[in-house]
């Protein structure tokens, strides 16, 4: 598996490129690296060049990522996740990260720590290290937290045990946990898989964890690689038998981050074929989701407090961003897509007509196309779903650089979301064409159910 080594050597050349370009970083930029962890946030036209640097490294990356998926022989586990392994410490040797997520998590567990709600949109008169950096990446007031109970628990954890540290120990900390989600996605989307044949169980491993944008994320330490594992660690409990388990454990994911509701309904959905499994699936998603949703309540007040208090509706790069109507014929299009495609292929179209509904698609989202993708494994729209979760990269530029002209917003969002759904669309209209009367699922669709 050679070509699966364009992966960390990708990320390699990417952290060496842009520790050369910020040797000569102009001054106007030396606020933000002075910070614990270095922001790439409107860097105008020298953000460009780092983004660029990334951008060549997830190219590499992208090649190799590809190469794997198309081998005759998958990567076992034991491989997957020494290579997932070997990418993450590459990617964290990159001198600078291109989201400022991190420190919202830690900011919000050391509010959190100090009996401040961070689910309150509330000036922090509170001061240490930490709150400082938090508040010169988010202003103050910061936003108000957007995740479960649970994972402000986690980083209440993190901070009380390593702000003692320094304010970058925590920041590092969620790094390298969510690096180490990711890798142990691979064997537990294995696990998740396990009544596919072994070629797609293999491939559903390296493709959540090798994927270039996964790895990258994990790197900048976005949390959902953490959800990503708790739901596939449902997913696999489901998949042996345990179905009331592990529905009930994907649904109180939920309180690490919200789309794992989405998961809890999708298991319940993939159950629908036996009868019995189905009840004690919709049983246990019931009640974790009855659980989550009463947990989450500081979350609820504090949402609904924001709507009222005159949030508006603002979507940036995306489809809904370039034209509304645009955007509700592209979903109304997969949504009839998905109709007319025989056999699991239809979740490839579902989970992308989601993507588009997302007013900002952000890339670390991408991360929960990936196991849908290979419920039809080795299909168009298979392909369709990795080809948006690589583009999604594009949405790092303007963040890097500035605020773009219309005509460039439009144009990332056409090539971003364009490629994909122009795949997806083609293909339904070719197998329609290929078979006009016939209900006779494509090759490559006539997998084993889902539990």
């Amino acid at each position: 598996m050679r070509v699966a080594l364009l992966i960390p050597s990708g990320f390699l050349c990417a952290a060496a490129t842009a520790s050369w370009l910020l040797r000569n970083a102009p001054d106007a930029v030396s606020a933000d690296r002075a910070q614990p962890l270095t922001v790439v946030n409107y860097w105008q036209q020298f953000g460009g060049e780092i983004w660029l640097a990334l951008a060549l490294g997830l190219t590499i990356a992208s090649i190799g990522y590809v190469g794997v998926l198309r081998s005759a022989n998958m990567p076992t586990l034991r491989v997957t996740c020494a290579i997932c392994a070997l990418a993450c410490i590459a990617a964290l040797l990159f001198p600078a990260i291109l989201s400022s997520d991190v420190y919202a998590y830690a900011g919000y567990g050391d509010m959190a720590l100090h009996g401040i709600n961070p689910y309150a949109h509330a000036r922090v008169a509170m001061r240490d290290p930490l709150l400082d950096a938090m508040v010169w990446q988010w202003g103050n007031p910061p936003p108000a937290c957007v995740y479960g109970p649970a994972f402000v628990a986690l980083a209440q954890l993190a901070v009380a045990t390593l702000l003692p540290l320094g304010a970058a120990a925590p920041l590092w900390a969620f790094r390298a946990l969510s690096c180490a989600a990711l890798i142990a996605c691979a064997p537990l989307a294995y696990a998740a898989f396990a009544r596919f044949d072994p070629r797609t169980r293999l491939a559903a491993a390296a493709g959540i964890a090798l994927n270039p944008v996964a790895l990258w994320s994990a790197a900048e330490g976005h949390n959902d690689a953490i959800a990503l594992a708790a739901v596939l660690g449902g997913f696999a409990l489901a998949a042996r038998g345990k179905a009331f388990g592990g529905a009930f454990a994907v649904a109180l994911s939920a309180l690490i981050k919200a789309p794992a509701a989405l998961a809890a309904l999708a298991l319940v959905l993939c159950s629908r074929h036996d009868a019995r499994r189905f009840k004690h699936a919709a049983l246990g998603a019931t009640l974790g989701l009855a659980g989550a949703i009463a947990l989450q309540y500081p979350l609820a007040r504090g949402m609904f407090a924001r709507l009222g208090a005159g949030a508006h509706y603002a979507p940036q790069f995306s489809l809904q961003d370039v034209s509304v109507p645009l955007a509700l014929g592209a979903i109304a299009l997969l949504l009839a897509c998905a109709l007319l495609t025989p056999g699991r292929a239809r979740f490839a179209y579902f989970a992308f007509a989601a993507w588009l509904a997302i007013p900002n698609p952000y890339p670390w989202y991408a991360l929960w196309l990936l196991p849908v993708a290979f419920l039809a494994w080795e299909s168009p729209p298979a392909w369709a779903l990795l080809s948006a979760s690589l583009l999604a990269a594009l949405r790092y530029y303007p963040d890097a650089t500035s605020a773009l002209p219309r005509a460039q917003n439009v144009a990332l969002a056409l090539l971003q979301n364009g490629v994909p759904l122009t795949v997806l669309v083609a293909y339904t209209a070719y197998a329609r064409l290929r078979r006009p009367e016939s209900r006779t699922p494509a090759p490559g669709f006539a997998a084993p159910r889902l539990p």
